[in-house]
C-alpha cells in the first residue's frame, strides 16, 4: 500500500526555512513522516524558484551562503521532499482553475496558487497543505481537503477527525 502523499504549498518550505515557531513542530513531524515512508510529501518544481531566500536574508538585503545550503537540501537526492515538473498539461489545468474560480465564484487564484492546486490534482494527493487564505477557500471544491499542515496528534488534539 502507498503512503498517503500530500503536497505542500512553497509557503509551508518557507515556515520551515524561516523556522516560524508556531509551525516548526508540525512540519519537523510531516518531515519525520516523510523520511520513515510513513507519508509521501510533494510540490511542485516551481517551489525551487519560490523558495529563493530566508526572511533574514531578505530583510538584511544580504544572502546567507549557509541558508542556500538549506535550501539546496530542500531537494537534494534523499530529500523527504519531492518536486512534480510542471509541464503543458498542468498550466492548462491551472488555467482552467482560474476560470472555474472566477464563474463558480470560488475565489481567486493567482496563476502560480492554480499551478500547484492543478499539480496536486494531477498526482492525486491526499491532502494539500498550505498556510495561504486563498488557496484554502478552495477547500471542498476540489477533490482533497486543503488545509494548514497537520499531524495526526495535532488533529486528536483538536478534536479533528
Amino acid at each position: 500500500m502507498m503512503p498517503p502523499r500530500i503536497y505542500w504549498d512553497a509557503n509551508v518550505l518557507l515556515s520551515y526555512l524561516n523556522a516560524i515557531p508556531d509551525r516548526l513542530a508540525v512540519i519537523d513531524e510531516l518531515l519525520r513522516r516523510s523520511r520513515a515512508n510513513e507519508i509521501e510529501l510533494v510540490t511542485s518544481s516551481l517551489s525551487l524558484v519560490e523558495v529563493a531566500f530566508a526572511r533574514a536574508e531578505k530583510d538584511a538585503q544580504h544572502l546567507d551562503a549557509h541558508v542556500e545550503e538549506l535550501i539546496d537540501g530542500l531537494w537534494a537526492p534523499g530529500s523527504p521532499i519531492k518536486t512534480v515538473e510542471f509541464y503543458d498539461l498542468i498550466a492548462y489545468d491551472a488555467r482552467s482553475l482560474i476560470r472555474q474560480g472566477i464563474t463558480q465564484g470560488w475565489g481567486n487564484l493567482k496563476p502560480i496558487d492554480a499551478i500547484h492546486v492543478a499539480t496536486a490534482q494531477h498526482i492525486a494527493v491526499s491532502e494539500f497543505h498550505t498556510y495561504c487564505h486563498r488557496i484554502q477557500a478552495w477547500n471542498g471544491h476540489v477533490a482533497f481537503p486543503i488545509v494548514e499542515p497537520q499531524t495526526p496528534q495535532a488533529m486528536m488534539d483538536t478534536g479533528a477527525a
